[in-house]
């Protein structure tokens, strides 16, 4: 069983594609900013074979079109969006709170969602929305009493020291709203209460591994040719 976990792809739908042809996983686990605006760009050309493709939403996509397919979803009502959403065939959208259990046992559950720091230059209810930011409701969602190995995020804890990017650092430009994104405070709740063993998330940009007290934590980079990992494959 091979599964790999995927940073941002910003809608480039053939990076994996091209992950599906040459390294053959059978799930792969995204970490928010899909790119799912089928408004603006159609549906999503993926070509998926007979891998499962897992992903929570970041603050890059339509919200509104997410929410809607969530709430049609025959099975689930307006409070119960624990199981993942089939948006294509055997590409699943995981809605906040939700969990998927591994072929080998372990729980993982999704928390998608963050903070733009770029939405001054975004159209409301085009290509950015306020539901972009996750809340209380979405935390309450999560069964306290279930076991969590896995975490897949957007962005990340408070509590997961970020280094500094030279030679501005986090806190000069976008990345200073990035730092400050409430999510991060209802992460780091998750994290109190649950301490998986791994963490993955995006956001940022960067790859960077740490560790916080029992949880292994990932950053993951985005498919650009400067050698930073954009995927990895989860052991």
């Amino acid at each position: 069983m091979k599964i790999i976990v995927v940073g941002d792809i910003h809608g480039d739908f053939q990076v994996i594609n091209h992950l599906v042809e040459t390294e053959r996983p059978d799930i792969i686990l995204q970490c928010g900013d899909f790119g799912y605006f089928p408004r603006l760009h159609g549906v999503p050309a993926l070509d998926l074979g007979g891998t499962l493709l897992y992903w929570c939403d970041g603050n890059h996509e339509d919200h509104q079109v997410l929410s809607n397919l969530v709430l049609s979803c025959p099975d689930k009502s307006r409070q119960d969006l624990s199981k993942p959403v089939e948006i294509l065939p055997n590409c699943f959208y995981q809605p906040r709170g939700s969990t998927l259990k591994l072929p080998d046992g372990r729980n993982v559950l999704f928390f998608g969602g963050a903070d733009s720091s770029d939405k001054d230059s975004r159209e409301e209810g085009k290509d950015w929305f306020s539901d972009e930011l996750p809340g209380q409701n979405d935390l309450d969602r999560i069964d306290s009493n279930q076991k969590i190995d896995i975490v897949i995020s957007h962005t990340c804890p408070n509590s997961f020291a970020l280094r500094k990017i030279p030679p501005e650092g986090y806190e000069k430009g976008p990345w200073l709203a990035k730092a400050q994104d409430p999510t991060r405070l209802l992460l780091d709740q998750i994290l109190r209460l649950h301490a998986p063993a791994k963490w993955f998330f995006g956001h940022f940009h960067i790859h960077q591994t740490g560790r916080f007290q029992e949880t292994e934590w990932q950053a993951l980079s985005i498919p650009l040719d400067d050698g930073e990992l954009w995927w990895v494959e989860l052991e």
